[in-house]
């Protein structure tokens, strides 16, 4: 049932953030046409284009993590048994879970102080915790994809199936 639903937030999430990377991309193609074309710029556009960037990258790095799509070398996993290859999906799960909650916690403190500070960002002048929040958001997400991960591995080396990554058997 976990697999199950995490697919589906899956797919929610590649185009949610394949929406804002679109936008990230339209809005600095925008900001070239204004500034070349029409001799005029708008101080916000850069930095609205790269909220909308980081966002869609933090957004799906639970998915990306699930279905093995990180920059990986993966010479040393192809040549491993089923068991061995689940043995270094559980820890490749354990370590994702242990950075992201770190990453997590330092987001979430990152988010309260500008929040209490009162804190604005630089050219758009809306509160600095707003597009902050995406790193605590974003590393949820993949604290909940590498428990999914973790519950797979355990469950295929306890049962002997082998489940494919990002997918149900």
């Amino acid at each position: 049932m976990l697999q199950r639903a995490t697919t589906i937030l899956e797919k929610l999430l590649f185009f949610v953030a394949g929406a804002g990377l679109l936008a990230s991309v339209g809005l600095a193609f925008a900001a070239v046409i204004m500034r070349y074309v029409f001799n005029f710029s708008l101080e916000w556009i850069e930095e609205g284009a790269r909220y909308l960037a980081l966002f869609a990258a933090f957004l799906v790095a639970g998915p990306v993590l699930r279905n093995g799509g990180h920059v990986a070398l993966d010479l040393l996993t192809t040549g491993l048994s089923d068991t061995a290859r689940q043995v270094h999906r559980l820890a490749v799960g354990v370590i994702a879970l242990a950075v992201g909650a770190a990453i997590f916690a330092w987001g979430l403190r990152l988010v309260l102080d500008t929040l209490e500070y009162g804190l604005m960002t630089g050219s758009l002048q809306f509160p600095q915790w707003l597009p902050y929040s995406i790193v605590p958001l974003g590393m949820a997400i993949l604290a909940l994809f590498s428990l999914a991960e973790i519950l797979a591995a355990l469950d295929a080396l306890r049962t002997g199936r082998t489940a494919p990554r990002g997918g149900i058997e």
